[in-house]
């Protein structure tokens, strides 16, 4: 029944440019399980026959299909209780941007426990995909799939940081140069700054460790030291006791754009402004507000350049055969605000 929809497809009965039906409404016209049309439109996809479009559906591609088929991917994403599935733009711009590397992304949400994860990477080599992309932050521990994995050369490559670095790469910010410049950045003010950050996880601790190297090279002291549980950043609402005792007239760093919301956001709540009560270099551009024309000194990641290098290592390890895929760091560039500026700071 679902090579008719196939026909369908070829023979223009659904325009070029025309979204499909849900997959529901596909499985009820054609009396067919729901999890049989999914696989249908995923191997569309693949023979270049439909475009997907994360929570937009299903559309019919312009023009003829690929001739050279489009590797099977895995994009193993955050847990499905995560507030980042739906928060989180990279996704959009990895699946926009994955068919000009011949990459078919098809994204699966990582469950917590140890036991269904290794299922899940289990049901992508039984499925056939020929690659995976995972975020790490819900890995603790190296499964046994992975050895598996291993065996078989079908890639696995990490975004941002790899938990088992020398065993599966990674592709992300060089986190200790950019809070390295970060200091560098402040060492102008001469003022001590307070550092917010995340706690555990290998990226915190490089964050951590190059802004401290940053500020002793420059002279720069560090007076305070707020670190949170990484295990909050899904939290909402965050709880905001952590920012008691924060005043104004003082200097900040943030090293993650989340804690950047929650820090000022804490901050607006007892009427201070950054750059105008306060001082403050984020990590990530930041809108305080909508319809507001300030904004932060800021440590800027260029999204653009990591998803094409994520991109590009994972179909040159997947044409080549060749599983050399080497951990890749670029640093993030200081943008001028306006959150530095003096006002209010007692000067």
């Amino acid at each position: 029944m679902l090579e008719i929809l196939q026909d369908r497809i070829e023979s223009g009965a659904y325009p070029a440019g025309e979204r499909l039906p849900s997959e529901r409404k596909l499985a009820d016209e054609y009396g067919v399980p729901q999890s049989q049309v999914h696989r249908k439109l995923q191997e569309l996809v693949r023979d270049g026959f439909l475009d997907c479009f994360r929570g937009n559906g299903y559309f019919v591609r312009a023009g003829k299909p690929r001739t050279d088929k489009a590797h099977k991917i895995a994009f193993c994403w955050e847990s499905t209780n995560s507030l980042a599935v739906n928060e989180n733009f990279y996704t959009d711009l990895l699946v926009g941007m994955a068919s000009e590397y011949a990459l078919s992304l098809n994204i699966f949400s990582v469950p917590d426990t140890a036991e269904e994860q290794n299922e899940l990477f289990l049901q992508l080599i039984n499925e056939g995909f020929e690659g995976i992309f995972c975020f790490p932050h819900l890995l603790h521990e190296y499964l046994p799939v992975f050895s598996e994995l291993r065996k078989l050369g079908i890639p696995l490559i990490f975004w941002d940081y790899s938990p088992f670095p020398g065993i599966f790469p990674a592709v992300g910010v060089d986190h200790f140069s950019s809070c390295f410049t970060a200091a560098t950045v402040l060492s102008g003010l001469a003022m001590p700054v307070t550092y917010i950050g995340y706690e555990d996880a290998e990226q915190n601790v490089l964050k951590l460790k190059g802004f401290e190297a940053g500020c002793a090279c420059h002279g720069v002291t560090i007076d305070n030291k707020l670190l949170v549980p990484y295990r909050l950043a899904q939290v909402r609402p965050f709880p905001q006791d952590y920012f008691v005792g924060l005043a104004p007239h003082k200097l900040y760093f943030t090293a993650t754009r989340n804690l950047t919301e929650f820090f000022v956001g804490a901050m607006f709540d007892q009427g201070y402004f950054p750059g105008k009560d306060y001082r403050l270099l984020a990590v990530d551009r930041l809108q305080i507000m909508e319809g507001s024309t300030f904004q932060l000194d800021c440590m800027m990641r260029d999204r653009a350049a990591i998803i094409r290098k994520f991109l590009l290592e994972m179909k040159n390890s997947v044409d080549s055969n060749d599983y050399t895929c080497n951990d890749y760091r670029i640093a993030m560039r200081y943008i001028k605000g306006r959150s530095l500026r003096g006002h209010g700071t007692g000067e």
